[in-house]
């Protein structure tokens, strides 16, 4: 038997909360389908079921955040920067949403706790986008724009496409994205 850890408690609680919903995400089913007592999961978030949760969401937005940056570093100019960005944001909630499957009424029961963290969220991933454009104006390949309207105007559209493609498989969002991100660049993007 795999010996428990946080990672571990995180990705059944994961499992469980995308498929079943957060009121069925239980400490007493985490703990079953991990074979342990439930007073074992205490060990590793005294606080129980709201840390296991918030740590759960914690670690997807902070992993979309980091593979975003890696995407970001790896790409040469502001255009691939951008593109590179609404990549690998959108491939990762799709991966997500494709790699567990949720049902209606657990969609609805996670989007209302989303509503509470999704502020912070969408505040730290606008800020990655800003950065890149603000960037792009250093260097002149972005004309001179409002960063803060651009950055937002580009999130709203991922957010979009994430909506549109995250739960219908067999659907590819790339040719969208490039879509979106040239027509963003067109729109900012300096003298020719």
């Amino acid at each position: 038997m795999q010996p428990l850890t946080r990672e571990r408690i995180l990705d059944v609680a994961l499992n469980l909360i995308m498929t079943d919903g957060l009121r069925r995400a239980s400490l007493s089913e985490i703990a079953r389908r991990l074979g342990v007592v439930k007073s074992a999961l205490y060990h590793h978030f005294p606080d129980g079921k709201s840390e296991i949760v918030e740590q759960v969401f914690e670690r997807e937005e902070q992993g979309i955040l980091a593979e975003a940056r890696r995407a970001i570093a790896a790409a040469s100019g502001t255009r691939a920067q951008l593109a590179a960005l609404a990549r690998s944001t959108v491939v990762h909630i799709v991966r997500l949403a494709r790699l567990y499957p949720v049902r209606e009424e657990a969609a609805d029961q996670i989007e209302l706790y989303l509503e509470e963290r999704r502020r912070t969220f969408l505040d730290r991933e606008r800020e990655q986008i800003a950065e890149v454009i603000g960037r792009g104006i250093e260097t002149g390949e972005v004309r001179p724009v409002d960063v803060a309207l651009a950055a937002t105007a580009l999130q709203g559209a991922l957010r979009q496409i994430v909506r549109t493609f995250a739960l219908r498989p067999g659907r590819s969002s790339a040719p969208v994205l490039t879509r979106v991100v040239d027509l963003t660049f067109d729109g900012i993007g300096g003298p020719r």
